[in-house]
């Protein structure tokens, strides 16, 4: 054998070449591969996309489609109705659904206790539930547990209404949270009657707590009135200040409407409040009909223990304040 044949043979440059390349290629893939593993996960910002407006919803101008003169309490414990459809059959109206039974009888004179701030004081509210009926418990729209203390109510045979904030004169006083205030827009207005309102059921209408300023305001109430028509509730003017728009407005938008006689406890003795439901009594004996208004007070509470079990032998009923408002509907005074 040749010299030549012993030797290896010589490795080809391009060879050398391309396997250069191709270990370069593989430790550039490596490498990467590498970074992307060990890399820490990326942040990105979190998006919610914006709720879209909602648009304002507009009055609503039916008319009612039940004469106040015809309002028959058919259904004191019926399901719970929510908002009144002006399509929807005329018992469904919450101040038809919801009224509680009246027990008078034609001519007889009748009065409508009304009791404000129901809710606020839980154990005095409670204390008030229990008295003889049927009482008006206008409960506070913001008070805790408004819809339970709603029902108890009125299975224990009373009417429900609620009691809306409105802003007063003094600047001093709260109404409390979910007031009315005079520098309201219409939107904001329906808005605000909506989460007062809305959350819970049962009430046959609304009266104002406070309010001497926003009830005097035409244009607001107006707004108001306009809602309560398309709720189907009544108002009942607590007469807070003489000059209230609330019986003028309900007047012109068609709401059922009734004003306040007597207030019992301003003065807070139960002597005082006797006296009080004294001259309640004397004005249901001379035009028929009276609505007093009082708050869960001791002395109201034993005042009234005191005044109720002996009404009808006195020859005077005891009405939830839709009876009222159906009798001075048929002989306004």
């Amino acid at each position: 054998m040749s010299d030549d044949a012993k030797k290896p043979k010589a490795v080809r440059p391009i060879f050398l070449i391309a396997m250069g390349i191709a270990l370069a290629g593989f430790g550039l893939i490596s490498g990467m591969a590498l970074d992307v593993a060990t890399r820490p996960p990326e942040r990105r910002p979190s998006f919610t996309p914006k709720p879209k407006p909602q648009q304002p919803q507009p009055q609503s101008l039916a008319p009612l489609i039940e004469e106040v003169t015809n309002i028959r309490p058919e259904r004191p414990s019926g399901e719970p109705i929510r908002a009144w459809a002006p399509d929807a059959p005329a018992g469904d109206r919450p101040m038809v659904a919801f009224a509680a039974r009246p027990q008078a009888t034609a001519g007889q004179p009748v009065i409508a206790i009304v009791i404000d701030d129901m809710g606020v004081d839980r154990a005095r509210s409670l204390r008030m539930v229990e008295l003889q009926g049927p009482l008006t418990l206008s409960v506070m729209t913001y008070a805790a547990g408004v819809a339970d203390l709603a029902g108890r109510a009125r299975r224990a045979g009373h009417e429900v209404m609620a009691h809306l904030p409105m802003e007063p004169l003094d600047p001093k006083e709260n109404p409390g949270r979910g007031a009315l205030r005079v520098d309201m827009d219409a939107a904001t207005i329906r808005a605000t009657l909506a989460a007062d309102l809305d959350p819970w059921s049962g009430y046959v209408g609304i009266n104002n707590h406070m309010g001497s300023k926003f009830t005097g305001d035409r244009a607001r109430m107006d707004v108001v009135m306009a809602e309560l028509k398309t709720r189907g509730l009544l108002w009942l003017d607590s007469k807070t200040v003489p000059g209230s728009a609330g019986t003028a407005a309900a007047q012109a938008a068609g709401v059922p409407f009734v004003e306040r006689d007597v207030f019992i406890d301003n003065e807070q003795t139960v002597a005082a409040v006797l006296a009080q439901l004294a001259e309640v009594e004397k004005i249901a004996r001379s035009r028929g009909t009276a609505i007093a208004i009082g708050h869960p007070h001791d002395a109201t509470l034993q005042a009234l223990g005191q005044w109720l079990p002996a009404l009808e032998e006195r020859g005077v009923a005891l009405v939830p304040v839709t009876e009222i408002l159906k009798r001075r509907t048929q002989s306004p005074q």
